[in-house]
């Protein structure tokens, strides 16, 4: 056998139609015949900032040692690319890579890279062009740039998994019995995750629209996603594929950055003080200011973060925070969209005028540095007055509901949960119903 390959795919899909795991499940199905597979095939979520990605920016690899040679490899995924790819969508761009040998460092810290900023095309086909690889790209060819970071994501410290189960009929409406979720996501809970949103009653394990997915468990370990296949109740499935995957570890989350450093589309990590007071604007959401050395910024926290915002709400100025999200542009200037925030210290004193010990009403400042005085009594005080603020938040980490997270974020139950390492060993992945 030759290899080891590793095949990155990307951008088969649109936001009506196809996926890309669809198309990795059909060429599974052929290569598993053959092909001995040196890894589980991952999943790989890049940058949710990108504007032009088409819904979860997931692109995948697959590694193994296989008999046939790279343009025999080529011509087996075009195949399954050209079948199951959005051909109407004018956005659909796919791309192939397949590298031969051991994954070179540039194209991990290319992996990396794709994980919180931007790529160009451009820049990608030039590193494809200094590397052992060969790669196809479909119209422009825009899906080369998750197909190499696909490659360059290997997965060596934290990870977790994904079985999906395909149907058979597109069009028709996906049967899933919610009680068996729930009594699924119980037993097998905190070894899974984002299976139901308790809050709204709102089943995350299915897609709504009329792409080939079933439904897909996540969670720590293959054999707790298995269960899902004896305990979940559902119709019309087809074949199974168990992914690994970043999903659910806060892989796009590693560099602290400077407000001055933003540029739009990028992951950002900002430790600050608030610098403005949270205020609810129209449609729900909630702006809140942040400062640090080099500059000043706005964090939106929309309202599909459900009770987020009421922790956001409560935040004053002078409060020490980190706030993770992606930087969008908004009305000339750019925001951050909170994904997560950490409260690292919340003031609890304040100084405000005096109060007037007679009439007990606040007094006037009379200038800076020349005192406050009562208007009424004529009293006259020196310094403001320290009082102590009850808050009813505390520090610690706070993340939106299970519905409106991001399948990069980390949620509550996986911390404490990360793995450093994988162990390496491949069982089975694929399977026909």
């Amino acid at each position: 056998m030759e290899g080891p390959y590793h095949i990155g795919i990307d951008d088969t899909d649109s936001l009506t139609y196809g996926c890309t795991t669809y198309v990795a499940a059909n060429i599974i199905e052929e290569l598993i015949k053959e092909a001995n597979f040196i890894d589980y095939p991952n999943l790989i979520r890049l940058n949710p900032n990108i504007p032009w990605k088409s819904r979860g920016n997931g692109a995948i690899c697959l590694r193994f040692y296989s008999k046939k040679n790279e343009y025999e490899l080529m011509d087996l995924v075009l195949k399954y690319v050209e079948e199951y790819r959005d051909k109407l969508d004018i956005k659909n761009q796919p791309g192939i890579v397949i590298l031969k040998g051991d994954v070179p460092n540039i194209i991990k810290e290319f992996g990396k890279k794709a994980l919180n900023d931007v790529i160009t095309l451009d820049e990608t086909i030039s590193l494809l062009k200094k590397i052992n690889t060969i790669y196809y790209g479909i119209k422009e060819g825009r899906g080369l740039i998750g197909a190499l970071a696909a490659i360059g994501n290997t997965l060596e410290e934290d990870h977790t998994f994904e079985l999906i189960v395909y149907r058979k009929n597109y069009n028709r409406k996906r049967e899933v019995d919610i009680e068996s979720v729930i009594k699924f996501d119980r037993e097998t809970f905190p070894f899974t995750f984002n299976n139901i949103d308790y809050e709204s009653g709102r089943l995350l394990i299915t897609p709504h629209g009329t792409d080939p997915v079933l439904f897909g468990v996540r969670g720590e370990d293959p054999e707790i996603l298995k269960i899902s296949l004896k305990i979940i109740k559902f119709k019309d499935a087809d074949k199974w594929v168990i992914y690994r995957t970043n999903q659910g570890t806060d892989a796009h989350f590693f560099e602290f950055k400077k407000i001055k450093s933003l540029k739009p589309y990028q992951v950002a990590i900002i430790k600050g003080i608030v610098s403005k007071k949270p205020v609810f604007i129209e449609g729900g959401h909630v702006i809140f200011s942040i400062a640090d050395d080099s500059g000043e910024i706005d964090v939106a926290c929309y309202e599909p973060s459900g009770n987020l915002r009421m922790i956001v709400m409560e935040l004053m100025p002078g409060d020490k925070v980190i706030v993770y999200g992606g930087v969008r542009p908004l009305n000339n200037k750019i925001t951050i969209n909170l994904e997560k925030l950490e409260i690292l210290e919340l003031i609890n004193e304040q100084y405000i005028n005096p109060i007037c010990p007679k009439c007990k009403k606040s007094m006037k400042s009379e200038g800076k540095n020349k005192g406050y005085e009562c208007k009424k009594c004529k009293i006259k005080v020196k310094e403001k007055m320290k009082i102590t603020i009850e808050r009813k938040i505390k520090e610690g980490i706070y993340l939106p509901p299970p519905r409106s997270m991001r399948h990069l974020t980390k949620p509550p139950q996986r911390y404490g949960m990360e793995k450093r390492k994988w162990n390496g060993i491949v069982e089975e992945f694929f399977g026909k119903f």
